[in-house]
């Protein structure tokens, strides 16, 4: 149900589902109360326009997608760690296992190990338990698409039991733990990479994060601050490509805002027995 949640509740609060919701409720105030409808479609246009906007969609991504950046030279590691997310599942009339806009995980996971980074990938992704929208899991996917990528079976270890990131920690660790494994390549998606270092942080494995999958780059971003009139006219007008992107950062921020206020929330409530103790 946590998992559930975790995917649904967002909804509600990111520019597309507010935006919605904004809406549906001005059907029913039309009428009654006109003012207030005029103000939530406005509310909505506004939501609308600012998280289309390719210069509010691209500094946002970039501010957090830029936290880390691929390692430089040789890195030797025991595993990479792939997180799933990146593959899409073989359904008529797709005959095969593809890779969609986070693909970019599996071939740079691809590319560390024939570069001899560490001798085993660990494939971290199941599906969702409400869901029978896949065949197969992500972690069997992305097992697929290694394979014929050139990556021997016998270097691939699947864990296919998580439904989230905090399941990916919690499944792999396991797994980390019993291959007594204790430098890991971290593989996942730029705009990722800051909420899967949170879970995955323990003091008994040390993590080297390898992002990819970036969605602002050096060169576009230059382009972007470019301040001649065609330049602006073409990037403030709303577009749907920007609003998806504003969407995935935003819920990754909401997951790192959550996570930390669990994170300190777990802390207080650990330090209250000490304290009770101090005071009697």
């Amino acid at each position: 149900m946590i998992a559930y949640l975790s995917k649904v509740l967002p909804q509600f609060v990111l520019p597309v589902g507010l935006t919605a919701i904004l809406l549906f409720l001005t059907l029913f105030l039309i009428k009654k109360k006109p003012k207030t409808a005029f103000w939530l479609v406005l509310i909505s246009l506004l939501v609308v326009s600012t998280a289309g906007n390719a210069y509010f969609s691209a500094f946002l991504t970039r501010s957090l997608e830029w936290r880390y950046m691929p390692p430089t030279g040789e890195v030797k590691a025991d595993a990479i760690v792939l997180l799933g997310g990146g593959t899409e599942a073989p359904d008529t009339p797709r005959q095969m296992v593809e890779i969609n806009s986070a693909g970019d995980r599996v071939l740079y996971a691809a590319q560390l190990y024939k570069a001899g980074a560490a001798p085993l990938i660990i494939l971290s992704g199941g599906n969702m338990s409400y869901s029978q929208a896949r065949s197969t899991t992500p972690a069997q996917e992305m097992q697929a698409m290694l394979v014929g990528l050139g990556v021997p079976q016998e270097a691939l270890v699947l864990q296919s039991q998580s439904q989230n990131t905090a399941e990916d920690a919690f499944f792999t660790s396991a797994i980390l733990t019993e291959k007594q494994i204790r430098t890991v390549i971290l593989v996942t998606s730029a705009a990722h990479m800051e909420r899967a270092l949170m879970m995955f942080a323990s003091p008994e494995i040390s993590i080297i994060p390898a992002p990819t999958d970036y969605n602002v780059t050096q060169r576009s971003w230059e382009n972007l601050m470019r301040w001649d009139w065609k330049t602006i006219l073409t990037h403030v007008m709303p577009d749907g490509g920007n609003i998806a992107r504003t969407n995935l950062i935003l819920h990754e921020y909401l997951g790192i805002f959550f996570y930390r206020v669990k994170f300190l929330w777990d802390s207080t409530n650990l330090q209250l027995p000490s304290l009770k103790g101090l005071l009697r």
